[in-house]
């Protein structure tokens, strides 16, 4: 692997390269010795989102991934916490536009998918959040049932690597209320931007798909669905919009 120090930002050491498979992949090698590391990428040819689909890597758009220590109770907190630190990050440029979470971290912006976020474990309690934001451009995306968009498509004008420094800033701002304060606060500002909120919707989880009303986020990051049996903590799935 091939990438230059470029300099600390909020808590994470920044590196960036021309061309990288995954920075998923590559930043376990970063952070033997240190554990805040941030690894973007110009390009990066084996990108890859949630159960094995691939993410498109064009140059302008930001790939990026940050390392982050997290207990096993805590995973489906942080989860919450990441996605909306990044709707946040987009509204700091445009309160115009409609910025939208589908649990747990999907950010949509107009009703249309502008990112991707990948958690995984790198070692004991040390996780790679491994994210790809559309900044210039976006792909088509096959099999699903919503469109992409990018930053630029919404007028929303910015760089690859100014957008890094202030998703960093913003996710250490909420990481110190969370740490302090602990999660409501998180899952209050995570609820108002949520799509479907107290509306019917259809999960998949990896046995089924369930229908019903999406009741609330409990404490720990989980959606309570409303169904005809009752209410049910829903722990991993896809949401349908």
């Amino acid at each position: 692997m091939s990438c230059s120090y470029k300099e600390k930002i909020a808590l994470w050491d920044w590196y960036d390269a021309n061309i990288l498979t995954s920075t998923n992949d590559e930043i376990k090698n970063l952070t033997q010795n240190v554990n805040f590391i941030v690894l973007s990428a110009i390009e990066q040819t084996k990108g890859r989102g949630r159960r094995g689909n691939k993410w498109h890597g064009d140059k302008g758009n930001l790939y990026f991934s940050y390392s982050i220590e997290i207990i096993a109770t805590e995973i489906s907190q942080i989860v919450c916490l990441i996605g909306l630190c990044l709707a946040k990050t987009i509204l700091s440029y445009s309160e115009n536009n409609q910025v939208q979470i589908k649990w747990p971290n999907d950010v949509f912006v107009n009703g249309k998918k502008i990112s991707g976020i990948l958690l995984e474990n790198i070692k004991n309690n040390l996780w790679a959040v491994g994210i790809g934001v559309n900044i210039i451009s976006h792909p088509k995306l096959d099999n699903a049932n919503y469109q992409a968009t990018s930053l630029k498509e919404n007028n929303i004008i910015t760089n690859r690597e100014e957008f890094l420094k202030n998703y960093l800033n913003v996710f250490k701002q909420y990481y110190q209320v969370y740490k302090q304060d602990g999660f409501n606060k998180i899952k209050q500002e995570w609820i108002e931007l949520a799509i479907n909120y107290q509306k019917e919707i259809s999960i998949k989880t990896e046995k089924e798909i369930k229908t019903g009303i999406f009741l609330n986020l409990d404490d720990n990051g989980y959606l309570i669905l409303k169904t005809n049996k009752g209410e049910e903590k829903i722990i991993a799935g896809d949401l349908f919009i």
